[in-house]
């Protein structure tokens, strides 16, 4: 883990609200958001596109990690112009993040991997969540970059 000021930026992708309960229940939004946005191909859809990577966001939190938020799957865009139907846009705050690095294969489980040990550095009280926005950034090449949102 390191830590790092980010400016903040827009993504415009597709979104759902879900909770961790319900996203390791097997009955999450997380999953069919990705199935979609691969079989659709929906990241050739987003206009105004900075690159290829994903973007995944957390956004409005209820009650931190136990309560429900926003995820939404997309790309990082220059302007959140003309999003297309059934898209919605969201500004990543600008501010300080702990970002956690994984490469490899299936990036799923290193993406739960990262989360179950924000998770525990934070019961031991080793990192402090903002619960504002949170990122994960998919890059070719299998590297996932996690930026959690820290105060």
């Amino acid at each position: 883990m390191t830590e790092t000021t980010v400016d903040s930026f827009l993504v415009i992708g597709i979104e759902a609200r879900t909770t961790n309960a319900r996203e390791t229940s097997g009955q999450g939004a997380i999953g069919p958001l990705w199935g979609r946005l691969m079989k659709d191909n929906l990241l050739e859809r987003i206009p105004n596109r900075v690159d290829d990577r994903i973007v995944a966001v957390y956004s409005d939190y209820e009650n931190g990690k136990d309560g429900e938020y926003s995820y939404l799957l997309g790309a990082k865009v220059q302007a959140a112009t003309d999003v297309p139907d059934g898209m919605a846009s969201r500004q990543v705050g600008a501010g300080a993040y702990a970002i956690f690095t994984a490469k490899g294969e299936p990036a799923a489980e290193i993406v739960i991997g990262i989360w179950k040990e924000d998770h525990r550095l934070e019961t031991r009280k080793t990192l402090k969540r903002a619960y504002q926005t949170d990122f994960e950034v998919y890059s070719p090449g299998t590297l996932v970059d996690v930026y959690v949102g820290s105060c």
